[in-house]
């Protein structure tokens, strides 16, 4: 049976469309306000519309941290009332060199790239704090680009 396979797997790989620039800038885009609900504006409700429903996070340091919608929202808040309370602002840089999107069957997208992380503090004073790769599928729906799976990993600290 694997025999059978193999053929077909290998016509389907070869059959597979080449990402168009089209793609990687709608998924560049959506990842850019994305990241900027959730960090720069500090609006988990925005956040969350930028999802699917049935949206899960998962993350090497804390495991699945959203099964659906309401939970990636909840986590933004949370997020975001603890800089508050620490008077500091988070920003993540998307490593723009790292980037890249695959088309997926069924209106899908695959991106993959590394980020970096950076802290604020009360003062103003901007510091590099860390960095990760991730995983993103995004799905189509009515027009819009929302995130379907989030997978963040290889959390390291800054290495300036």
């Amino acid at each position: 049976m694997l025999l059978l396979t193999l053929p077909l797997l290998a016509a389907g790989l070869a059959a597979a469309p080449a990402p168009s620039d089209d793609l990687r800038e709608q998924i560049h885009q959506a990842d850019a306000q994305l990241f900027a609900a959730a960090f720069d504006d500090c609006d988990a409700d925005k956040a969350a519309t930028m999802t699917t429903e049935d949206m899960e996070f998962f993350h090497d340091k804390a495991g699945k941290s959203a099964s659906k919608r309401d939970d990636f929202r909840r986590s933004v808040a949370a997020l975001c009332e603890s800089t508050r309370a620490n008077r500091t602002h988070l920003r993540r840089e998307l490593v723009e060199s790292s980037l890249q999107v695959f088309p997926l069957h069924d209106d899908r997208a695959l991106e993959i790239g590394d980020h970096r992380f950076h802290e604020r503090d009360a003062k103003g004073v901007e510091h590099w704090t860390g960095q990760a790769r991730f995983i993103q599928v995004w799905r189509r729906v009515d027009g819009r680009w929302l995130a379907e799976r989030v997978i963040s990993y290889d959390h390291r600290p800054a290495t300036e």
